[in-house]
Order: structure tokens, then C-alpha cells, then sequence
């Protein structure tokens, strides 16, 4: 009996593990799509709070921390990769550690730091077990990736035939490796050969530059070819930015039309690729503008310095041809001696631009925060850098955005005053500086006389943020401030929901389900519409936390009274099922 007792004893502690692994398995499955979906930062901050401990369960946090390690390197987040990694115990299986220690290479090697990624290298080559890793070849191919970034080919090249020698059998990878030492090395008869292996696009590209740079294509069938694969492709952002990098090698020997043309289109792209092969930076779009400026005004017989001509010329034919307004904006934006000229320059190259298009936000970013021209924020026109605060808060960098407006301290000319205020208010709030933000915010909605949708919805954003960041009893103090002011009826209805979330979070149950019954009554106190059927859910969870469970029974009966979908019947049957459940215990 008493065997059968620790059989069954063994059973349960066994299949607890298995339901526990199964449910660790399935929440990380559900956090890698979260990060999919563009949400990285949730996705990690959720991660830190459900990772299994070390010490419960070694192999499930190794999972773990191994998606973490991806999540960082896939969206770049180095520095805090190398803290990470760096932290780790030293008492962790071997397999774990040499995976761990691949990822600080090329965290190393990201960030340029070329050779503490060697020294890292050698240490682990050197190692007496070094040779028996399974990532002994990775680290073997990084060596030569840290000479190919330090321009030492030769030592690449030496490097690259040894670990031939090594090992004869290489995968794809491998092969777009020699292609590129190869080609770094000038051999490009070789270099053709050995991606003559490669049928993969990437070899394929690779292929097609050798072969230019060996004369087997002309400037011009380079530019076609490329061009024809641009149009070809749908999403896939890597092969267009390889391919439009490839078109503005060709256009170096065609006209400055070309390079613009190419390199725009490639500033354009959001995706950064690792291959020398194919760098493309700001500078050489500025000087493509700049040459293609100065034959535009050859041609129309422009003297140089007569600034205003040509700022004439640009807004002439800024609806027709973009390309070459934007070029002769650029020209003034960087060469014109008149603050006025140059200030008029950016507002029209402001213009030639769609602003929503992310590519030509992405465009825009490039020229002004990565070109050695505008290293100095200082030197960047005043209404430049507000669109540029706005593409870095979108693209969540505070510190590029604390960065831009910093030392901005007046409205600028041609910007509105609720424009100044809203983007200072948000880069101090989310850049930490809360209690400067929210005064910021308080002058801004003071002072904010005549209301419209679009810029109330603006301000609501800024609250939101102070949601976000737990500052709700700030958030409340301005959604009543709006209350106050003429702004649209749905948008009452919207802002006392959101104090009601302010007020939940603050865990004053009553007031948050006062304010969701508020608004979902706001259009009359029958209605049942999507926004109201939320907000009622909301009030009775509320109820229910304040310990008011009759009339969170309530408000769920009146919604299961009126809802179709199973699913949603489901959850207001097992809520109604809970408050039952709580009230015979209690």
C-alpha cells in the first residue's frame, strides 16, 4: 500500500512538472509573437516577470533566456544584451555559456568594438575544450568577420583558407562569406566562381556586383538589372535595400539624376545591412544632391550665390519634379550664407516630402541625424528638427528626441505655440523629467482657447503617455482640465473612460466604476453600443474589487442579456459563476 501511495505520489509530482513545462512552453510561445508584432520592450518586460527561476527550473529559464537573447540582438538593444550576458553565473552548462558568449561577440561586433570581439574570439578558440563547441566554426567565420570590418583583408583572406582547410564542408553561409573576402580582396574572377554555389538571392546579388566589378556589365546594365529586381519584389525590405545599394554603385558612373534617385530610395528603407559591400550612408546623398543642384543650375544658367533664383527654381518645379526641387533645396540647405534662404529651403524640402509615408520619414532621419554635415544639432533648420522629435518619438528613441530639442527653449518662427508646447511636454515626459513635463502640459491646455479633434486627440496622447509611465493622478488633473473646455462630445465620452482607468490604477474601485458607467451612459442610459458594453465590463470589475458584488452581478447579467458572441459569453458566465463563488465563501 505504501509503495502504491509513493507511486502515485511520484505520478502527481511528475505530471505537475509536465502541466508547469507545458504552461512555461506556451507562454513563451505567446511572448515570442507579442515581440513579432513590433512590441520588443513589452515583450521583455513581460519576460523578466514570468521567466521560471534558475534554481526551480534550469532548463526552462535557459529557453528563456535564450529567446531573450534573440528578441535583443533582433532589435538591436546591444547594450543591454552585453548586461545581460555579461551578469550570468558561472556555474551554467557549457553548451549555454559558448551560445551565450556568440551573442556577446556579435553584440561586440555590432557596435564596432572590433577588437574586444577578437580578443573574446581567441579566448574561446584557445580554450582546451574550445575545439569540441558546437559553435567552434561560428567563431572561427566571426574572426574573419572582425578583420573584414577592420579593412585588414589580407589577414581575412588568411584566415578564411585555413579554416578552409579546416573544414572542406561549409553551408551557405560560408560560401557568401569568401564571396565577400573575395571581393574585399579585389579577386573578383574567384570570388564569381565560388557564389556560382550560391543560388540563394543573396548569392545571387553578391554575383551580379562581382561581375561589374570584373566588366562583365556596363554602368547602365548594372542600373537595369537592379531596377528590374527592385520591381519584382513585394515586402521584402533586405533584397530591396541589397538591391537599390547595388543601383547606386552603378549610378556613381551614370548621372547624379541616378544616384539621388537610387539613394533615396535606399535612405528610404528601414533596414540596416551588416555588408560592406553595400554601404550607403547620408553624405553621399548629400553630395549626389549637391552635383545634381549645380548641373540643374548650369543648365539654367544660375550664378552662384544668387540664392534666391535658385530658391525660386526649386519652388517652380516643386510639383512637377521633386527630385530636382529637393535637390536644389538640399544645395541651399547646407551651402546658402542667408539664415532666411536656408530656413524657406527646408520648409519647401519639407514639402516635397509626404510625411506620413514612413519611408520618407525614414529618409528625412537619415539625412539629418546621421550625416557628418548635421553632426552638430545645432546645425539642423529649427523646423527640421520638430518633424525629426516627432520621427523619434514614434520610433520610441527619447534620447534622439531629448537630444533634438534640446536647447530649444522659445517657439520658433512659423510653429505654433501648441505645437512647441505639446512636442516639449512629451520628450521632457518620456524622458523622465515628469514634474517639467506636466508644467509644460498645464501652460499648454491653459492657454488652449479654441479646440478642435485632431489637436485634443493630440493632447490625449501626451496623457496617455503619463499613464504609461504611472503618473495617473497628473493624467487626471489634465483630463479634467479638458473636461472644462469646448471640446467634442465623444470625446467627453472617451476622456471619462480613460480617468476611469487612471482611478482603477490608483485602486480607488468606486470612482474608476462611477466614471465607466458615466461614460458608457454618455449617449443615453440604455445604450449598448461596442463603447459602452466595454465600459459597463470595465465597471463591474471595478465593483467587484470595491467589494460591491450585487452590482457587479448586475451590470454582467445585463451584459450576457445582450451578447450573442460565445466567447464573450463564456467569460461573463464564469465572472457571474466567481462572484457566486466569493460571496458562499465569504
Amino acid at each position: 500500500m505504501m509503495s502504491i501511495r509513493l507511486s502515485a505520489c511520484l505520478l502527481t509530482i511528475l505530471l505537475t512538472a509536465v502541466m508547469q513545462s507545458a504552461l512555461a512552453d506556451q507562454q513563451l510561445n505567446s511572448l515570442k509573437n507579442i515581440s513579432a508584432a513590433g512590441a520588443p520592450l513589452l515583450t521583455l518586460k513581460m519576460m523578466g516577470q514570468a521567466q521560471p527561476d534558475i534554481d526551480q527550473d534550469l532548463y526552462q529559464w535557459i529557453l528563456w533566456e535564450q529567446e531573450r537573447y534573440r528578441i535583443l540582438s533582433e532589435w538591436k538593444q546591444w547594450d543591454e544584451l552585453l548586461i545581460r550576458i555579461e551578469g550570468l553565473p558561472d556555474d551554467l552548462p557549457e553548451q549555454f555559456k559558448a551560445q551565450s558568449t556568440t551573442y556577446r561577440i556579435r553584440a561586440y561586433l555590432a557596435l564596432g568594438q572590433n577588437r574586444t570581439a577578437r580578443q573574446l574570439l581567441r579566448q574561446q578558440l584557445w580554450q582546451v575544450q574550445g575545439a569540441d563547441s558546437r559553435e567552434y566554426q561560428t567563431w572561427r567565420k566571426l574572426i574573419i568577420e572582425t578583420y573584414l570590418q577592420d579593412g585588414r583583408i589580407d589577414d581575412a583572406r588568411v584566415a578564411l583558407l585555413r579554416m578552409q582547410q579546416d573544414f572542406p564542408e561549409h553551408d551557405k553561409e560560408w560560401v557568401l562569406l569568401r564571396g565577400r573576402v573575395l571581393m574585399q580582396a579585389g579577386r573578383y574572377d574567384e570570388a564569381i566562381q565560388v557564389l556560382s554555389e550560391q543560388l540563394n538571392w543573396k548569392g545571387l546579388a553578391m554575383k551580379l556586383l562581382a561581375e561589374y566589378y570584373d566588366q562583365q556589365h556596363s554602368a547602365q546594365t548594372l542600373w537595369n538589372l537592379a531596377k528590374k529586381r527592385v520591381e519584382l519584389l513585394k515586402d521584402d525590405v533586405d533584397q530591396a535595400a541589397v538591391y537599390w545599394s547595388i543601383a547606386a554603385i552603378a549610378a556613381q558612373k551614370m548621372s547624379p539624376v541616378n544616384a539621388v534617385i537610387a539613394l533615396e530610395a535606399r535612405l528610404g528603407i528601414d533596414t540596416e545591412l551588416d555588408d560592406v559591400l553595400y554601404e550607403v550612408n547620408a553624405d553621399q546623398l548629400w553630395q549626389a544632391y549637391q552635383q545634381y543642384a549645380r548641373m540643374v543650375g548650369n543648365r539654367s544658367e544660375l550664378l552662384v550665390g544668387d540664392d534666391e533664383s535658385w530658391l525660386e527654381l526649386a519652388l517652380k518645379i516643386r510639383q512637377e519634379t521633386p527630385i530636382k526641387s529637393r535637390s536644389l533645396l538640399a544645395l541651399l540647405i547646407s551651402e546658402s550664407r542667408s539664415s532666411e534662404i536656408r530656413q524657406q529651403a527646408s520648409s519647401a524640402y519639407l514639402q516635397t516630402l509626404d510625411l506620413q509615408n514612413p519611408a520618407h520619414q525614414r529618409l528625412l532621419y537619415e539625412l539629418f541625424n546621421n550625416s557628418k554635415r548635421f553632426a552638430d544639432v545645432e546645425l539642423v533648420p529649427l523646423e527640421i528638427r520638430f518633424q525629426l522629435v516627432d520621427i523619434a518619438l514614434r520610433r520610441t528613441d527619447i534620447d534622439e528626441a531629448s537630444r533634438l530639442m534640446s536647447g530649444l527653449n522659445s517657439v520658433p518662427q512659423n510653429t505654433r505655440q501648441f505645437d512647441w508646447l505639446l512636442r516639449r511636454a512629451r520628450v521632457l515626459i518620456l524622458g523622465g523629467q515628469i514634474e517639467q513635463g506636466d508644467e509644460v502640459l498645464s501652460e499648454l491646455i491653459g492657454s488652449y482657447r479654441e479646440p478642435t479633434k485632431d489637436d485634443t486627440d493630440r493632447i490625449l496622447q501626451v496623457l496617455f503617455d503619463l499613464q504609461t509611465i504611472k503618473a495617473d493622478e497628473q493624467a487626471i488633473r489634465h483630463f479634467r482640465q479638458l473636461m472644462n473646455l469646448a471640446i467634442e462630445s465623444l470625446q467627453r465620452r472617451e476622456i471619462l473612460f480613460w480617468m476611469a482607468d487612471s482611478f482603477k490604477a490608483l485602486k480607488q474601485h468606486e470612482r474608476a466604476a462611477l466614471l465607466y458607467l458615466q461614460s458608457a451612459m454618455f449617449i443615453g442610459p440604455e445604450a449598448m453600443d461596442p463603447w459602452a458594453q466595454t465600459a459597463r465590463f470595465n465597471a463591474a470589475e471595478s465593483l467587484q474589487k470595491a467589494g460591491l458584488v450585487d452590482d457587479a452581478r448586475r451590470i454582467y447579467q445585463a451584459l450576457l442579456d445582450v451578447t450573442k458572441e460565445d466567447a464573450r459569453r463564456s467569460l461573463l458566465k464564469h465572472n457571474i459563476q466567481q462572484l457566486w463563488l466569493t460571496q458562499q465563501i465569504n
